[in-house]
């Protein structure tokens, strides 16, 4: 039998939307109604939900149109780039890993404190690039299995076990999730926890390579888990819970297990666009993002967890979700230095398909 990985296919997991909103904060009822902003929101269930029950409202009571544009990080950051001398945007999504480059190229600017109440709410560790970006929505990465037949990790170290052979899905590493494996390994090569490792990466690829009679399958599509729910392969990863918990919510048997070395975080973000027209609404609607009320909404229907403090949820979902602050201690919850990683992420990836594919 050949050792070569099969590679599937799949579009990006990262997606996101954009598109136009208004804020509240000094309009007059007269303009208002002349107004449409345009936002960016993710292209899921969350952007779907943001759309359904977020933004009428918004526009109601603002007396203004929000239209919404859909596209990944990547793909919303190249249209602030394109739109530069003519911002047409007002908010952007972005994940975090995204925020550092976009803040770089002078594309949004930094958000005003006090004039968005509900950042004060904000979780420190979800307001990134001295407040350039701000996390709404908190998944948390690490390995999924099928809890009728195997049982959690307690180590990374346990991928490597030869009893796994063939029996392994890894996430492709077109994926921001192999940046977060090849963490994992480094940081098992050189016994360094995950925030040391992240810098010493270069240790990292040849226990990475062990792993390679381990993998089955080299996966880029979500539905795709569902090899592990049917006993098709033990455990896959690293994969962000999002993709994971809604199948376990409705009775699949996928759960996720994070191993003692720690758990990534994955977050959604937001941004004001730099020079982007209606300010004042742009302000208003970041904040209603980061109400409590659609905070609570947002993550008992996808299950992500929230940014702001003080939210109370019932036992069926806080069981999945890295919340409140004391969960996310226990989980060892580790958010990377995007900053650092993102300018050698490229040469990663060539060495990345080099050890699987070679």
């Amino acid at each position: 039998m050949t050792d070569k990985i099969i590679i599937m296919k799949r579009r990006s997991f990262l997606t996101v939307t954009a598109g136009a909103l208004a804020t509240p904060y000094f309009y007059t009822a007269a303009s208002a109604q002349d107004r449409t902003m345009y936002v960016g929101v993710y292209n899921s269930a969350q952007g779907g939900l943001i759309k359904k029950e977020v933004i009428p409202a918004f526009e109601k009571e603002y007396k203004c149109r929000v239209l919404t544009t859909e596209g990944a990080t990547l793909a919303n950051i190249a249209t602030l780039r394109a739109t530069r001398e003519n911002p047409q945007y007002s908010v952007m999504s972005m994940d975090d890993v995204g925020v550092p480059q976009a803040k770089e190229e002078g594309l949004i600017e930094q958000l005003p404190m006090d004039e968005i109440p509900n950042l004060k709410n904000v979780y420190s560790r979800y307001l990134f690039e001295d407040n350039f970006g701000v996390g709404f929505a908190i998944s948390i990465a690490g390995l999924f299995y099928n809890p009728t037949t195997g049982k959690p990790f307690e180590s990374y170290e346990q991928m490597f076990d030869k009893k796994y052979a063939r029996r392994m899905l890894l996430n492709t590493p077109k994926n921001t999730q192999s940046v977060l494996m090849l963490m994992v390994a480094a940081a098992l090569a050189t016994g360094k926890p995950l925030k040391e490792a992240q810098y010493d990466t270069d240790a990292g690829w040849a226990k990475l390579a062990e792993l390679k009679p381990n993998v089955l399958s080299i996966y880029d599509a979500e539905a795709q888990t569902m090899m592990v729910a049917q006993g098709q392969a033990d455990f896959g990863g690293i994969e962000y819970s999002k993709a994971v918990y809604p199948h376990t919510k409705k009775g699949v048997p996928l759960d996720m297990t994070f191993p003692k070395e720690g758990a990534f975080t994955g977050i959604n973000s937001i941004a004001l666009v730099k020079g982007g027209p209606h300010r004042d609404l742009a302000l208003a609607y970041i904040n209603r993002i980061l109400d409590p009320g659609v905070q609570k909404m947002l993550s008992e229907a996808t299950l992500s967890a929230p940014s702001v403090k003080g939210i109370e949820f019932g036992a069926d979902t806080a069981k999945f979700l890295a919340y409140p602050e004391a969960k996310m201690e226990s989980l060892n919850l580790f958010t990377p230095d995007w900053k650092y990683i993102i300018p050698r992420r490229a040469q990663w990836l060539e060495k990345y398909n080099q050890t699987f594919n070679g």
